[in-house]
């Protein structure tokens, strides 16, 4: 009996999951499994915890937490920087120089005004804040494009 609602359970899981892998944007995707690997984790330990066996598995669950939960070194980053301390982004002077700004965008001093933009664009979709991309980083992209072109 505990064989068949095991493979029950499994059916129902493999179904579940190939339901939502069709249906959702592949993002969802990923947290769904994420957390799908959390809760078999707990039930894992819970079971060992009940059986008597729970320090064995503590080692290895605490080495997974991290790579579980990336998002706990950026909550703290973003904590540690309301707060006037940790990393900081570096303070800008104000004024680029022309080099600095070929350089940040990877360009040719002599670049032309298409090759500039293009190179502008290709960086600011794969560092945008909204994507979560440094603002910084964007604020410096937006300045060297700007000193390049001569706006």
């Amino acid at each position: 009996m505990t064989y068949l609602l095991a493979g029950i359970g499994l059916v129902l899981l493999i179904w579940a999951f190939a339901w939502i892998s069709i249906n959702a944007p592949a993002s969802r995707v990923v947290r769904w499994l994420k957390w799908g690997v959390v809760g078999f984790l707990i039930l894992v330990i819970l079971v060992l915890l009940a059986m008597g066996f729970f320090r064995p598995a503590l080692l290895p669950g605490m080495l997974l937490f991290p790579i579980l939960f990336p998002w706990r070194r950026r909550m703290a980053d973003s904590f540690a920087g309301r707060a006037g301390y940790g990393p900081q982004q570096p303070q800008s002077s104000g004024s680029m120089t022309y080099k600095e700004a070929a350089e940040i965008l990877g360009v040719a001093p002599d670049a032309s005004d298409e090759e500039i933009k293009e190179a502008h664009r290709k960086l600011m979709t794969a560092n945008h804040p909204d994507k979560g991309g440094s603002a910084w980083f964007a604020s410096q992209l937006n300045q060297a494009r700007d000193t390049l072109l001569g706006n």
